[in-house]
């Protein structure tokens, strides 16, 4: 019997280890533009154009120890598609965040920083307000 129960629980852990965690269902503060820290304030006080030819989005890890990427996932890449979603990949773990998140992303001391505004530039960005999702416990 205690064979069994080591055989579930192994197969329990290998299956979660793959699966993206929801960074929907994480805590969030909410910032102002004032309250960001200063590698933040330049990051999003860069003007970035309203009208992208492309759907790249901005991406920076300003944690040396963690190498940050990203990708989007959707019905054929439709940005108005039901299932689009932002996918990140932070040293082998992997995360998803829901659509209608602006950028850019920002990784600085294991938190992950994005705006609501999905066009920010010079005329919105210190009135945009800012999202914090501490990692910590996800990259430890």
């Amino acid at each position: 019997m205690k064979n069994f129960v080591k055989t579930i629980l192994l197969s329990l852990i290998l299956t979660s280890c793959g699966q993206e965690i929801d960074l929907d269902k994480e805590n969030k503060t909410e910032l102002g533009f004032n309250q960001l820290p200063e590698e933040l304030k330049e990051i999003y006080s860069t003007k970035f154009s309203l009208r992208r030819d492309t759907v790249d989005y901005y991406i920076y890890s300003l944690d040396t120890d963690y190498e940050l990427s990203h990708y989007w996932s959707g019905m054929n890449n439709d940005l108005i598609s039901k299932g689009f979603n932002h996918h990140f990949t932070i040293n082998q773990k992997e995360f998803k965040l829901g659509a209608n998140q602006g950028d850019p992303f920002v990784l600085k001391d294991k938190k992950l920083y994005y705006t609501t505004e999905l066009n920010l530039d010079s005329i919105n960005f210190t009135n945009a307000t800012y999202i914090v999702i501490d990692l910590k416990n996800h990259l430890e």
